[in-house]
């Protein structure tokens, strides 16, 4: 494995569960994001997943539909194709935003690197059953498709090359990836991603803005200039959403953001 994409995939694993100043130790007590002076606690980011099914804290979960039809209505607005776009969203959890858009007619490519979180997704829709499962051809996963064709949940690394996946898709849907990400891990993301996105395309990103501790994460701080100076060589800014809607941390607000892909 490329030095690059394992270190990604060691981070990765280790970056929902690791306590930092705004994320509890598992049974602390505390609320998430609530800071603490705990030691560290790792875990994988699988393990992380298992707690939060068990009834762990949500940590950065948001399951309001509404909130996931506003990001389809700005999704819409700003996309020059209005119906049935293809929409990739990456490291994805169980996010809701992939029923909801599929109910919308659109069709959804979702990555993780966790089974368990896309088995819930998979939940999610009637005849879980129906869903057919295979090896990519390049053995760098395992791809649920779901009966309609519309859906489909990979189970790899987001850094990893896939040219079948170049220029496929319309729309990036972004909730927290790009915020969550160490900061040399952000341009070779925003590459992949500017790989396989069409012309023309755009991303809806979401990211966490923070009263204190900017510089810590994750979730870290991300403004407009940190989202262009990874974006930016691919990237042109759209606009601002400004706040997308409450959380129940204090201190933090979800930002979103809109970008159009122009190389």
């Amino acid at each position: 494995m490329p030095l690059l994409r394992r270190g990604f995939v060691i981070r990765l694993l280790l970056l929902a569960a690791q306590t930092s100043p705004f994320t509890p130790p598992i049974g602390s007590g505390k609320t998430p994001w609530e800071p603490t002076s705990s030691p560290l606690v790792l875990m994988t980011w699988r393990d992380t997943w298992r707690d939060i099914l068990a009834g762990g804290s949500p940590r950065w979960k948001v399951d309001n539909l509404e909130y996931k039809e506003r990001a389809l209505q700005h999704i819409v607005e700003h996309s020059e194709r209005k119906e049935n776009l293809n929409i990739l969203c990456p490291l994805v959890g169980d996010d809701q935003f992939v029923f909801q858009a599929f109910m919308r007619g659109h069709s959804v490519y979702a990555i993780d690197l966790v089974p368990e979180a896309l088995a819930e997704i998979r939940k999610q829709f009637d005849n879980q059953d129906g869903w057919r499962r295979e090896e990519t051809e390049t053995g760098s996963g395992v791809r649920w498709t779901h009966p309609s064709g519309q859906v489909v949940l990979l189970e790899g690394d987001i850094l990893q090359r896939r040219k079948e996946l170049e220029r496929q898709f319309d729309v990036v849907y972004d909730k927290d990836s790009f915020g969550a990400l160490q900061k040399d891990l952000r341009l070779p993301y925003c590459e992949r991603m500017s790989e396989w996105l069409k012309e023309d395309g755009i991303v809806y990103l979401e990211v966490k803005n923070k009263d204190t501790g900017r510089e810590n994460g994750p979730p870290f701080h991300i403004e407009e200039q940190d989202i262009m100076s990874s974006w930016g060589a691919s990237f042109e800014y759209i606009k601002g959403i400004g706040e997308v809607y409450p959380l129940r941390m204090a201190g933090f607000a979800q930002m979103g953001h809109l970008l159009k892909h122009v190389k």
